[in-house]
């Protein structure tokens, strides 16, 4: 009987243990293809201004860290967020774009920001790529885009926005 329950309760935490390493580990062994987005064009486009991902934030880390740059668009009247093609980011599990009404650099001012909107998910690790804001979203009222881990609550990296 000891051994049939030291048999239940192994099986258990192997299968609670494959679960969550699988959760950190497939976003390294399965990675969303690299996004080529192109960058806006057209005769009603403006490019408001650049941003760069900052490197010195201390809320980065090795394994949490976004580089590369990007553009505020503005097309048919919409504000649109581009990353650039040297855009990378560490791989990790549910990635999502927010735009802070302040500065953030870390987790903490990040949760401090009652005023943040939620973009949309990050489309892949690398590459171009295009995010058009939600109607009523003014790009003007926001000073960060942040990439943000759902998942785990993990500050990845954010560039300050070109004011408009």
């Amino acid at each position: 009987m000891r051994t049939f329950i030291a048999f239940l309760i192994g099986g258990m935490l192997g299968v609670v243990a494959g679960a969550g390493g699988m959760l950190i580990a497939f976003p390294f062994l399965f990675p969303p293809p690299v996004v080529a987005e192109a960058a806006p064009a057209g005769a009603s486009v403006s490019r408001v201004g650049p941003f760069e991902f900052d490197r010195t934030a201390p809320g980065r880390d090795l394994i949490h860290w976004a580089n590369g740059t990007g553009a505020v668009y503005r097309a048919d009247g919409r504000g649109l967020i581009r990353f650039d093609a040297n855009f990378e980011a560490g791989p990790g599990p549910n990635y999502w774009i927010y735009l802070n009404t302040g500065p953030v650099r870390e987790a903490n001012a990040f949760k401090a920001d009652a005023g943040r909107v939620k973009l949309a998910p990050l489309k892949s690790f690398t590459g171009g790529q295009n995010y058009a804001l939600p109607d009523g979203v003014d790009i003007g009222k926001f000073h960060t885009v942040t990439i943000w881990c759902e998942s785990f609550s993990v500050y990845i990296g954010s560039a300050t926005l070109p004011r408009t």
